[in-house]
């Protein structure tokens, strides 16, 4: 543990030397109009390839489906979860298979109540290991697998099905919305889950570049997890790897929105900081493994833009947020007598007009303004997506979601940064 601790310590130093640096000689309006400037083109890029999407060919043909569900400790929400997937308007009845992964609560009496198969681990497995166990019995040519906190709706899967139209198609992901938002942390979740699942994974799907075939619910071609030998059983997010292989197989994977899945998110900052946590050491974790696919033309749209671009905006987001709170805390350390040389960041790089030119200043406000109104138009559609019409009541989680939701990531990117430098344990 101590070793740990120490490692933390010499890559925060690191972290803090490389900052140093960098801000030492890059005054704060360039970092800012430069991200800004790449934000606005990328957010641009993917407004232009929304606006020339094309309908999907569907498919008329209903093969069989195998439903996997891995549960562990699910007493709370099996039930309805078990009750919306019994409940599919399917022109075949799906063969259901639940792993109870070893709980200790009572999600086998739980499961016993319907006609679904039970697989019972004799030790925790994990997700992964849970549905590549229960893989082994699947007799659909479909393969659905559903989160047990995961409420779909009953046409769900008659609306995925049919985007297998093609023998490359590998999976199809749905619009992951937030059941039943109580906090307000929930209600951020509920916009942004919009956004991502929404407006955001339909200019992927359109670039072939959906990086992640979501947790919650999602349906594969059988032959397709075969080919890639199912979900990697040491990885915390195997719903991003498992999409990742996919692509680099040469597998497509499609999206229909029109098919909604509800499921339970966390209710407050610390659960959620511990599930990006885990979602963002994922995706670092997998960025390696998968990094011969970046900047690659072999692998499309995919390789040569989407998949890099995921990880240059993140860094730069750190970045910024980084070099604010940089200058926060050095305008905190002029206060203190004899501790103003440590850091040194001179807020009058933001504050003080005689630094810059005009123009400087009034490319920032532009950039600024243009950047609200491009976002403020993407929520507007990913509402259109979802269906969904804008609530009084949700008007303070979009207002933090617009502006300091950001930062909360990019100090959770950074986190996971340093856990991965460090190499600390990955936990679920």
């Amino acid at each position: 543990m101590n070793k740990l601790w120490l490692s933390a310590l010499i890559v925060l130093l690191l972290f803090a030397l490389f900052f140093h640096l960098l801000f030492s000689f890059v005054p704060y309006l360039v970092i800012f109009l430069v991200a800004n400037f790449f934000f606005v083109y990328v957010a641009v890029v993917y407004l232009l390839t929304y606006w020339e999407k094309k309908p999907e060919p569907r498919s008329d043909r209903f093969p069989s489906v195998s439903i996997i569900i891995s549960a562990y400790n699910s007493g709370r929400t099996l039930e309805k979860c078990l009750q919306c997937v019994t409940a599919f308007d399917y022109p075949s009845k799906p063969q259901i298979l639940l792993v109870d992964d070893a709980s200790t609560d009572n999600t086998y009496e739980i499961a016993k109540k319907f006609k679904v198969e039970i697989i019972r681990n004799p030790k925790n497995l994990g997700k992964a290991a849970s549905i590549n166990m229960a893989l082994g019995r699947a007799k659909g040519e479909l393969v659905a697998c559903i989160d047990s906190d995961t409420y779909p709706q009953k046409d769900a899967l008659v609306k995925m099905v049919p985007l297998f139209n093609a023998p490359d198609v590998g999976a199809v992901a749905a619009l992951i919305c937030v059941e039943k938002p109580k906090t307000f942390v929930q209600r951020i979740q509920e916009i942004e889950y919009y956004a991502s699942f929404g407006f955001w994974h339909t200019a992927l799907s359109q670039l072939d570049g959906l990086l992640v075939t979501p947790g919650p619910m999602s349906v594969y071609s059988k032959k397709a997890l075969e080919d890639v030998g199912g979900f990697d059983e040491n990885n915390i997010t195997e719903d991003m790897e498992i999409a990742l292989h996919l692509q680099e197989k040469g597998w497509k994977i499609k999206l229909n929105t029109d098919a909604q899945v509800f499921t339970d998110v966390p209710q407050t900052w610390k659960s959620l900081f511990r599930q990006r946590l885990r979602w963002l050491r994922g995706k670092i974790f997998n960025g390696f493994k998968y990094n011969h696919m970046i900047f690659s033309s072999k692998y499309g749209n995919f390789g040569k833009f989407v998949y890099p671009i995921s990880f240059i905006i993140e860094l730069l987001g750190v970045v910024v947020v980084s070099r604010v709170l940089w200058m926060h805390i050095g305008n905190f350390l002029n206060m203190a007598p004899g501790l103003g040389n440590v850091i040194s960041a001179d807020s009058s790089l933001l504050f003080n007009p005689g630094t810059y030119s005009n123009a400087v200043f009034n490319s920032s406000a532009f950039f600024l303004l243009f950047t609200v109104i491009v976002w403020s138009y993407i929520i507007w559609i990913s509402f259109d997506i979802a269906k969904q019409k804008p609530r009084l009541d949700q008007i303070p989680p979009l207002i933090i979601f617009m502006t300091l939701y950001s930062s909360f990531i990019s100090f959770v990117y950074f986190t996971s940064m340093v856990n991965e430098a460090i190499g600390s344990r990955r936990n679920w």
